[in-house]
């Protein structure tokens, strides 16, 4: 059973990917695709995003999505970041963002500031030593969409 990080703790995932048989209590995950062409429906959503897939299409569909899982396919691409900062901010989505994929333990920091609070890191990581990833540091100097202080919210000059 694969394991994640949900809201800085260690869970059974509940999502199941292509090819991954479904169990009671599971819920299976759509490309944007396979979501688009089901149309609403009454049961609670999965849906995963690819860094090509775009989050405007999204604007105004986002009832009925409990999930949105958006794939980090490889190591360095940042466009997942700016997928969850969207749909965070511009798309006020309020459910469960998760990254997922090509992800160090070094990134969950910054995920979180973008607006995740759900990870599948790469499956070498040891999840337990990646939660201390959280803490590393406790000012930023940028905003974000956690509770991170940022050094302008605290009402701190930014060394030059």
């Amino acid at each position: 059973m694969r394991r994640i990080i949900q809201r800085r703790e260690i869970v059974a995932d509940r999502l199941r990917y292509a090819g991954e048989p479904l169990d009671a209590g599971t819920i299976a995950v759509q490309t944007l695709a396979q979501w688009l062409a089901r149309g609403a429906a009454a049961e609670p959503a999965a849906l995963l995003l690819t860094a090509m897939d775009a989050v405007e299409s999204l604007q105004g569909r986002l009832d009925g999505l409990q999930w949105i899982v958006i794939e980090f396919a490889k190591i360095g691409d940042g466009r997942g970041y700016t997928q969850g900062h969207l749909l965070r901010r511009r798309l006020g989505y309020a459910h469960e963002l998760r990254a997922r994929g090509a992800l160090k333990r070094d990134q969950l920091l910054f995920l979180a500031r973008s607006g995740f609070d759900a990870f599948d890191l790469d499956p070498t990581e040891n999840l337990h030593a990646a939660l201390a990833g959280f803490d590393a540091f406790t000012v930023a100097y940028q905003n974000g969409s956690e509770a991170l202080l940022s050094l302008r919210r605290r009402g701190i000059a930014a060394p030059a």
